[in-house]
C-alpha cells in the first residue's frame, strides 16, 4: 500500500510538471520577443508577463483618454440638454486630428458651420497633393459643428504607423483657419 501511494504521488507530480511546462510554453508564445529575449527560466517569463500586462494596461488607459478627448471635442458625449451643448460648441476653434492605422490614415476635422463653411473638396485636394488616396469619408452635422472623418491610404508607404503627420495636421488646420478668416472678413 505504501508503494501505491508513492506511485500515485510520483504520477501526480509528473502530470503537474507537464501541465506547468505546457502553461509556461503557452505564456512564452503570447509574449512579444523583446520581453523574453535572454530570459530562460519560467519565473523570468512570469515576471516579464506581468511587465507586459502592466504595459498593455497603461496603453489602454492612454487610448481611453485619447478616445474621451476625441468624444469631447466632437461633442458625441451627451453631458447636458441639446440646447446647452450646442451653445458652447460653435465657439470652439476648428480642430484636426490625424491618426495612423495599418495601411493608412484617419483624419478628423471639426469646425463650427456658424463661423465658416469649409468645402470638403478643399480638404480632399490637400490630401491628394500629399499623395494620399481617399478610401472613405463621413460627414455629420452635430450641435452647430461639421465633423468630417476621412480614411485614406498611401500606396507608396503601406506602414504608416511610425510616420509623423504633424505637418499634414498643420496644413489642414491652416486651411480650416483661413476659411474662417475669409468668412469673417
Amino acid at each position: 500500500m505504501d508503494e501505491n501511494k508513492k506511485w500515485m504521488h510520483k504520477e501526480t507530480e509528473r502530470q503537474r510538471r507537464q501541465e506547468m511546462g505546457k502553461l509556461c510554453t503557452n505564456l512564452r508564445s503570447l509574449l512579444p520577443l523583446e520581453y523574453i529575449k535572454g530570459k530562460r527560466s519560467a519565473s523570468d517569463h512570469v515576471h516579464e508577463a506581468m511587465n507586459y500586462i502592466n504595459h498593455l494596461q497603461d496603453k489602454v488607459k492612454q487610448l481611453q483618454a485619447k478616445r474621451d478627448a476625441l468624444l469631447k471635442v466632437s461633442n458625441f458625449s451627451s453631458t447636458g440638454p441639446e440646447n446647452e451643448s450646442s451653445c458652447t460648441t460653435h465657439h470652439l476653434p476648428p480642430l484636426v486630428f490625424v491618426h495612423p492605422f495599418p495601411g493608412g490614415l484617419e483624419i478628423m476635422c471639426s469646425y463650427s458651420f456658424r463661423r465658416s463653411v469649409f468645402p470638403m473638396s478643399r480638404l480632399l485636394d490637400i490630401l491628394h497633393k500629399e499623395g494620399l488616396s481617399v478610401v472613405s469619408t463621413t460627414s455629420i452635422r452635430r450641435d452647430g459643428r461639421f465633423i468630417h472623418t476621412i480614411q485614406s491610404e498611401n500606396p507608396n508607404h503601406p506602414n504608416m504607423i511610425d510616420t509623423d503627420y504633424s505637418e499634414l495636421q498643420i496644413k489642414l488646420m491652416e486651411a480650416l483657419s483661413s476659411s474662417i478668416d475669409d468668412s469673417i472678413s
